[in-house]
């Protein structure tokens, strides 16, 4: 069984305050139809309001929402929930505890043999074929979101809404959970958008990651782009961890306290005061002080001391100070074989290329604190 397709979703322009709060301030978002697209942001950014109000469950204030060539909300039209065939998979799920897992699942199904016999296929395609005559209460989180979601496809969606339905799933639970209803989503052909402030179910999950901010889409980007090329310094610290360091373009590459390193994004005008984006994993890490600085123009070894070790088991987080000029700490990491301890002393270098964006005038909107390491 496939979902119903008929277009991808359109948001233009949508705003929606309660009371004298606002809470989205001119949202637009483009999903094509097929896609997974993850909305990324803070608790209290308007995730949810937005997922209500393509549901049918709230009505904008302003702005319109369109599946494909179909107007589901404007000034003058809001069509009603129950009309748009959007499914919601809530976070707990919500089904109907007095019913059996194949009465939830065929729940808004016409009786008959095709109910049955959708209903059996729905079961198999989630991998709960043999649980049908159980109730909710005797399945695991897990096996309750399987559930949820196939009810939500029994009726051929549009649209599917999931509103961080893995936030109740303990750690171990909730990675097997979203990756089995991925590979679901992608082979009922659905296409599906997510609410999430997890970082990691974001990146993972979705063709397009769109965050949140202000009440506004930020950036929109496959996840390798917006972790790679954010659009600002802020939404940088916001999707991962990050170094952020003051350079000086040089053309094709920005000179900064590690030497010359590559840009990711071309040419910027020579002589340009930047803000670098360098990721922890982009930071090495050699255990003494021994190298030394190489040639203008080369990348260079900057002596710093070991602050503290969060180890992962699989790696590590570790924060160093440099020696000279940077008044915080950087962030690197390594493999979890890598043995340092608090207080030993490293030499750090970087691996670009690096993504930069242009230094604004001094108190004029400066962003957040940015690393200062000498630049021969």
């Amino acid at each position: 069984m496939s979902a119903g397709g008929s277009g991808g979703l359109t948001v233009a322009d949508l705003h929606k305050a309660f009371g004298t709060h606002p809470v989205l301030r001119g949202v637009d978002l483009s999903v094509p139809e097929g896609a997974f697209v993850a909305v990324l942001g803070a608790s209290g950014s308007g995730k949810t309001t937005l997922l209500r109000i393509l549901a049918g469950f709230e009505r904008p204030d302003r702005g319109a929402v369109r599946v494909g060539d179909e107007i589901l909300d404007d000034a003058d039209r809001h069509l009603p929930a129950e009309r748009r065939r959007i499914g919601y998979v809530s976070q707990e799920g919500s089904l109907f505890p007095h019913l059996t897992v194949a009465a939830n699942v065929g729940f808004g199904l016409r009786r008959g043999r095709s109910r049955e016999r959708v209903v059996g296929h729905l079961l198999e395609l989630v991998g709960l074929s043999a649980l049908g005559r159980r109730y909710p209460h005797q399945l695991s989180g897990g096996q309750q979101q399987r559930v949820a979601l196939a009810r939500v496809l029994a009726v051929q969606p549009r649209i599917v809404l999931l509103d961080e339905p893995f936030a109740s799933l303990d750690a171990g639970l909730r990675a097997a959970v979203r990756g089995d209803i991925h590979d679901l989503l992608r082979r009922a052909g659905a296409t599906a958008v997510l609410v999430t402030h997890d970082q990691d179910e974001a990146l993972t999950l979705a063709d397009l990651v769109a965050v949140i901010r202000d009440g506004r889409i930020a950036q929109v980007a496959p996840p390798r782009d917006l972790y790679e090329a954010p659009v600002d310094p802020d939404l940088a610290q916001f999707v991962g961890e990050a170094n952020l360091i003051e350079g000086i373009s040089h053309g094709s590459t920005v000179e900064t306290g590690f030497g010359q390193l590559p840009l990711r994004d071309g040419r910027i005008s020579a002589g340009q005061g930047l803000t670098v984006l360098v990721r922890p994993e982009q930071l090495r890490v050699v255990a003494g002080s021994g190298s030394g600085p190489g040639e203008r123009g080369e990348r260079r070894g900057v002596a710093a001391r070991v602050v503290e070790v969060d180890f992962h088991g699989h790696d590590a987080v570790v924060r160093v100070v440099v020696d000279a000029g940077a008044a915080s700490p950087l962030i690197a990491r390594v493999a979890g074989e890598v043995s340092l301890a608090a207080g030993a002393p490293v030499t750090l270098t970087v691996d670009g290329p690096v993504h930069c964006w242009p230094r604004p005038p001094a108190g004029i909107g400066d962003g957040p604190p940015v690393a200062v390491l000498a630049v021969d």
